[in-house]
């Protein structure tokens, strides 16, 4: 009896003369293991080279089983990733458990895809044959996490474009399966090969009796339904752990693959639920064993993918609702002037019924929209220098050719080589308020002009004025008061009244110019004002006296305090030309 020992992920097989009739008996099941895998599945050689690859990893790479076979694994590694695998291989040969990682690669058409790897070795009488590895092709999970990211970044700002819909995975997996090719190599070392792909895969995997009984199990199926594979075997149904609102679709895909297997659906997605009541959403392929009345089945979670989705969805939902609802025009335009994507506020404030319409008509906004060139290429000079422009202010042209103003907030999407792919951005109509603005504008230069004139008459009036006061005191004081000083002198007694009452008529049309006066020669007394007055007029001190009536001695004590009050006393200053420069 043949013997097989398991020391963690390592298989080792005793008496090799009963390995053929154990081949013989595990073949059929092995193959269809290998077959109804979602993963790729190569084996290497001691040396790095390929020894053995699925229809699987052929569908994905897209070469042939020829190219492979004893080609190093090394030349199907992009240069900045060798280090990496082949570090993973050297410690895999020496038994080393190495975690999965993540690589890209480019396949035979050129299109990059992102996969998991799983290395694990083959060993065969205590000695290391090789490595199996299985990769897992995770390119859409990259690229819907890519997608969401990129989604999520843009959401405060601004409105995305539908991000494509998602391949299905029921389409992958279909187009993954197929027959392949027996060889001599497969056949010799199939058991420890079968046994190390469905116990390390990574995907879950059990074989089914007809009434769904788990007759065997990876340890990948604890991850799904919280049992280990010796609490599943021979004990459990797999309809147990089906939710209910799938158990009759289950239950009849089930009769249907009884009564003919073609006619059953290979792949297709369910909801299950584990021991602990956690729901998890799946992605199932199954398939009939040849001559037998089991089924083998492997599991693919989708819940994450199934919750991205439906963030996805709410997220579209939410901001196309805020998209076609907003007052604001909502735009993005290409780098050619052709509108992608408008709002109906955008299409309405242009003058059009419908987004779709504007879309039809305008071919190229910048000769269509624009109104003004130079304020066209003011905004693209601007968008060139720092990727956005806020509140930019430009004229533009409706569809009945009137001319209105807009303000705009528009930003340059670029992809990661800094390339633009777009422009998108919004816009408001600011006509009326400009309107607004160029009138008061107006009425404002307008103020300022009268205002100007009127300072002027002002200026000129006050002037006017203060010449005129200057004359009046001028000529009343020099033509005017001498005489009265003489009268007073020669009147007789009847005559005295009259005089004082001429003379008090004269200070009371003066006091007004005479306060004038003192404000330009400060702490002057009215005496120290008329004299003051009289010499800036170039009358001498016996000129002054005899108009005033006083004594020279008394006219030279008035001009001793004059000098000293404008404090020229101690200067050779004349104080007739000092008298001119203060008036």
């Amino acid at each position: 009896m043949t013997k097989i020992s398991k020391n963690k992920n390592k298989i080792h097989v005793k008496n090799p003369e009963h390995i053929q009739e154990i081949l013989s008996q595990g073949l059929s099941i092995f193959r269809l293991i290998a077959e109804n895998m979602y993963d790729a599945i190569y084996t290497l050689d001691t040396k790095g080279n390929f020894s053995f690859v699925n229809d699987v990893a052929l569908k994905r790479s897209g070469y042939e089983r020829e190219w492979f076979i004893g080609r190093s694994f090394l030349d199907f590694v992009l240069p900045e990733n060798k280090n990496v695998v082949q570090k993973s291989f050297k410690s895999v040969m020496r038994g080393e458990a190495v975690p999965a990682y993540e690589l890209s690669y480019i396949n035979a058409s050129g299109k990059s895809i992102w996969i998991e790897i799983n290395a694990t070795p083959i060993v065969d009488r205590e000695n290391i044959i090789g490595v199996l590895v299985v990769s897992r092709d995770v390119t859409e999970r990259k690229r819907i996490e890519g997608e969401l990211k990129l989604y999520r970044s843009n959401l405060e700002t601004l409105i995305e474009s539908r991000t494509a819909e998602l391949r299905t995975t029921n389409e992958q997996l279909q187009a993954e399966i197929a027959q392949h090719k027996k060889t001599e190599d497969a056949l010799r070392s199939s058991e420890a090969y079968y046994r190390t792909i469905f116990h390390n895969t990574g995907t879950a995997i059990i074989i089914m009796e007809e009434d769904t009984t788990i007759s065997l199990s990876n340890e990948e199926c604890e991850k799904f339904v919280g049992y280990r594979p010796t609490d599943l075997e021979g004990k459990r149904r797999a309809v147990e752990f089906v939710a209910r609102q799938d158990i009759e679709r289950i239950l009849g895909y089930q009769e249907l693959r009884r009564q003919d297997p073609e006619k059953a659906p290979r792949n297709y997605e369910l909801k299950i639920v584990d021991r602990y009541g956690n729901i998890r959403d799946v992605h199932i392929t199954i398939a009939s064993i040849p001559d037998t009345r089991k089924t083998i089945a492997s599991f693919l979670d989708i819940t994450e993918q199934k919750k991205m989705e439906a963030a996805l969805k709410a997220s579209e939902l939410k901001y196309r609702n805020i998209f076609e609802n907003a007052m604001e025009g909502i735009f993005q335009t290409g780098i050619n002037g052709e509108i992608l994507r408008a709002n109906p506020s955008f299409a309405h404030l242009f003058g059009y019924r419908s987004s779709q319409e504007i879309m039809r008509a305008v071919k190229d906004i910048r000769y269509e929209i624009y109104a003004d060139e130079r304020q066209r290429n003011e905004l693209r000079r601007l968008l060139d220098k720092q990727g956005f422009v806020r509140n930019f202010e430009v004229l533009c042209r409706r569809k009945d050719g009137q001319r209105i103003w807009i303000s705009i907030n528009i930003r340059a999407v670029k992809d990661n080589n800094n390339r633009i792919l777009f422009y998108e951005g919004t816009l408001v109509d600011i006509t009326e308020r400009k309107m607004i603005q160029d009138d008061l504008e107006n009425k404002s230069r307008s103020l300022e002009e009268t205002n100007a004139a009127l300072r002027v008459l002002l200026k000129q009036r006050e002037e006017d004025k203060a010449d005129l006061e200057e004359k009046v005191l001028h000529n009343i004081k020099e033509l005017v008061l001498p005489y009265v000083d003489k009268l007073r002198a020669g009147q007789q007694n009847k005559d005295t009244v009259i005089v004082d009452i001429l003379e008090s008529n004269l200070n009371e049309i003066l006091s007004p110019f005479i306060k004038s006066m003192a404000s330009k020669y400060a702490n002057f007394t009215p005496k120290e004002i008329q004299i003051a007055d009289l010499m800036k007029k170039g009358k001498t001190t016996k000129e002054i006296s005899t108009i005033l009536n006083l004594s020279p001695r008394t006219i030279d004590i008035h001009r001793y305090n004059i000098r000293r009050k404008l404090n020229i006393n101690k200067k050779k200053v004349n104080l007739q030309s000092y008298l001119l420069t203060l008036t």
